[in-house]
Order: C-alpha cells, then sequence, then structure tokens
C-alpha cells in the first residue's frame, strides 16, 4: 500500500470514529476504480458491527482537492446509500454537505 493510501486510511478513520465515536471500525478494503469519465477513483471501505461505510476520493479538474462521497450501507438497509459529501485536502477531510441525517 502505497504512502497516499496510509495517510488516507489515518484521515477516514479519524474522521469516520469522529461521526460514529461509539462503534469500533476495522479497514476493510481498498480500490482503484475509472469513473464515467475514465478517471480513476480510490475507494475505502470500512467496517463496524452497526454498518459498512465507503469513502469514495474523486480528483477535481483544479487539483486544489479531492471531492470525497462517503455512503453508508447498514443491515437495514442492504444497498449503499450516500450520507454526506466532503473535501480532502491537505490531509483532511471536510464536510461540504449532508444528504442524509438520523
Amino acid at each position: 500500500m502505497d504512502e497516499k493510501v496510509v495517510k488516507l486510511k489515518a484521515s477516514c478513520l479519524s474522521f469516520i470514529e469522529t461521526l460514529f465515536p461509539e462503534e469500533h471500525f476495522e479497514f476493510v478494503e481498498h480500490t482503484i476504480l475509472p469513473d464515467a469519465f475514465g478517471k480513476s477513483g480510490t475507494h475505502l471501505t470500512f467496517k463496524s458491527d452497526e454498518r459498512e461505510l465507503k469513502l469514495s476520493f474523486v480528483n477535481q479538474a483544479h487539483s486544489r482537492f479531492e471531492r470525497v462521497f462517503l455512503a453508508e450501507k447498514t443491515p437495514e438497509s442492504p444497498f449503499f446509500s450516500r450520507m454526506m459529501e466532503a473535501t480532502y485536502e491537505d490531509g483532511q477531510l471536510y464536510i461540504h454537505h449532508v444528504l442524509k441525517s438520523d
């Protein structure tokens, strides 16, 4: 695993643990997949007893930051649904807007 992915994992885990402090998350998977425009996107998956979270990183044309989509899958909802969008800049995730709240 390269240095960028290690840094992404640490940032994501810290972000997730802030959102769900009562849950313990484990890293599950790292994949790189092309999007509809042929650009590669990085996807990281984490899992707890309560839910599975997928963070998808998409490079922006201006390259100042990456757009991040956080999706959740639970036993009640077997498909991933987007929870929020964020930006990843200088090793930190910043919430852009929340799509789903409980």
